[in-house]
């Protein structure tokens, strides 16, 4: 891959931003990512060039993907809570069975259809006064 200091620098920093905000050092994340620490170092500070299968790597021990590390800065301020709140519900599947998981979405179904009738009333209740 070929990637200018700026696009290097860049891809370090989201790296360090999300080791940060899932609360885990470089000896950790490398660990998770099977890469040495010290590497993990030279990618956050743009150092090292990594190929396109150890950054596979290090968003995998991320637990994100590939297209949210590299997206842009201001796509990512928008859509970060966002996009962590979506991969928080897809963790909690990954170890449910089917039967589970068609449990559990009717009951959000549920809380869903519950929830948009409450704010249809609160707004026809606002109406009326």
């Amino acid at each position: 891959m070929d990637y200018n200091k700026d696009e290097l620098t860049y891809i370090g920093n989201r790296i360090r931003q999300l080791r940060i905000k899932s609360g885990l050092t470089q000896e950790q994340l490398g660990e998770k990512a099977n890469l040495h620490y010290s590497y993990i170092g030279q990618v956050e500070r743009g150092d090292k060039v990594p190929s396109l299968k150890t950054l596979k790597k290090i968003t995998k021990a991320l637990n994100t993907s590939l297209d949210f590390l590299l997206e842009p800065e201001e796509e990512y301020r928008v859509k970060s809570d966002r996009e962590l709140l979506k991969q928080e519900l897809v963790s909690l599947f990954k170890n449910r069975s089917n039967k589970e998981m068609e449990m559990i979405l009717n009951i959000i179904r549920t809380i869903l259809d519950e929830f948009d009738k409450l704010k249809f009333e609160s707004k026809e209740n606002s109406l009326k006064k």
